[in-house]
C-alpha cells in the first residue's frame, strides 16, 4: 500500500500522532537459525555476540579486503533461535545477500532470506512518536518494539523505524491510522539521516570504502575487540596504526541542481565521492567521502565550478 505524502509543513493529522515518511529505499534481509549470530559475528563489523543484545546497532560486511559491501542497523530480534534483520540500502540488498551467501552454507543452523516484498518500512519522529509504537506494538524494551510480525527499533538521535507485516491481521488498521496523520517524502527522512551523518552505501558504491572513511568508527559500527572477521585485519591495522585519509563530510549548497556524477570538485580537481545526497525545493544536502586536509580547500557541485558547496561539518 503506497502512501500518500503531505507536502505542506502544517500538521493536518492528530496531536497524538508522529510524522511518518515511507522507507521505499531501504530493505531487509532476515538472518535467522541456531548459530545465526555465529555466523554473522564472523562476518560484520560489530560484535553479535556481546553488543548486540543490549540494542540494536549499525554496522556493515565488508570485503576480504576490508571495503564496505554494504551497510546495516542490525536488530535483534529473538534469540533462541536467534533471528536478526539486516536493514540496508535497498539497490545493495540483492549484493549482500550474494556476499553473505558464500559464507551461510558453513553454518547449516542458519539461513539467510530477503524480506523486503513481506515488510512495510516506515520513518517516525516527533515527540509523539515512542508513545505511538507503545500503544500499536506494546512496551519497547532497550530500543526494540516487536508484536506478531511487526517490529521497530529507536535510532541515536530519537527517530524510529517501523516495519510492519503485510501478512498481520492487524496490517491495514495500521496502515489506515497513519495513511490519516501526517506523511511527509522519504526524501525528507534522508535529509535528516544526512544531519545524523549516516550513510547509506548503494550498490553503485560496493566495495569502494572502508568503513571508517564513511563514519562508521563514529557511529559505534565498528567493534575492535571481537574476534576475526572478513576484512578485519585491514579494518583494524587502519584504527590501530594509521589513519584515514577520507573521512565523511556534510554539504549543503543552493537550488536545485544535483551531481551529474560521482566527484565532488575543488577549484583545480577532485576532493572525493558523493555518497548520498536530496536536492528538492531549493534544500539540498549531501553526504560525502573527502579528503581530509589541514586547510579545506573550496568545494563545487559541477565541474565548471558554478555551484560552491558549504561544508557542515
Amino acid at each position: 500500500m503506497p502512501l500518500a505524502t503531505q507536502q505542506t509543513t502544517e500538521p493536518s493529522s492528530p496531536v497524538d500522532t508522529p510524522i511518518f515518511y515511507p522507507l521505499d529505499h531501504l530493505a531487509i534481509l532476515d538472518v535467522t537459525g541456531t548459530d545465526a549470530l555465529t555466523f554473522l559475528q564472523g562476518q560484520g563489523t560489530q560484535d553479535y555476540l556481546k553488543r548486540l543484545p543490549q540494542a540494536p546497532l549499525p554496522g556493515a560486511f565488508c570485503t576480504p579486503k576490508g571495503r564496505v559491501v554494504a551497510n546495516v542497523w542490525n536488530v535483534l530480534l529473538l534469540t533462541e533461535p536467534a533471528t536478526v534483520k539486516l536493514v540496508t540500502e535497498r539497490s545493495a540488498a540483492d549484493t549482500l545477500k550474494r556476499h553473505l551467501g558464500k559464507y551461510i552454507p558453513f553454518f547449516r543452523g542458519s539461513k539467510l532470506t530477503d524480506q523486503s516484498q513481506a515488510l512495510h518500512g516506515l520513518g517516525l519522529s516527533g515527540p509523539e512518536a515512542e508513545p505511538w509504537l507503545s500503544r500499536a506494538l506494546g512496551e519497547g524494551n532497550n530500543g526494540l518494539w516487536r508484536k506478531g510480525g511487526h517490529f521497530a527499533f529507536s535510532l541515536p538521535d530519537g527517530r524510529f523505524q517501523l516495519w510492519l507485516s503485510a501478512l498481520a491481521d492487524d496490517y491495514e488498521r495500521l496502515m489506515e491510522q497513519i495513511e490519516s496523520a501526517r506523511v511527509l517524502p522519504a526524501a525528507d527522512w534522508q535529509r535528516l539521516d544526512i544531519f545524523a551523518g549516516y550513510p547509506w552505501v548503494n550498490a553503485s558504491l560496493t566495495g569502494e570504502f572502508v568503513p571508517q572513511s564513511i563514519g562508521l568508527e563514529q557511529l559505534d559500527g565498528i567493534s575492535f575487540n571481537k574476534g576475526c572477521y572478513t576484512g578485519q585485519e585491514v579494518i583494524s591495522r587502519l584504527h590501530y596504526k594509521g589513519k584515514s585519509k577520507r573521512g565523511l563530510q556534510r554539504l549543503r549548497w543552493q537550488g536545485n541542481a544535483t551531481p551529474a556524477g560521482p566527484e565532488v570538485y575543488t577549484a583545480t580537481g577532485t576532493a572525493g565521492t558523493w555518497i548520498n545526497w536530496v536536492a528538492d525545493g531549493g534544500n539540498c544536502l549531501g553526504l560525502a567521502m573527502l579528503k581530509q586536509s589541514d586547510e579545506a580547500p573550496a568545494l563545487y557541485l559541477d565541474s565548471e565550478r558554478q555551484i560552491p558547496l558549504e561544508l557542515l561539518d
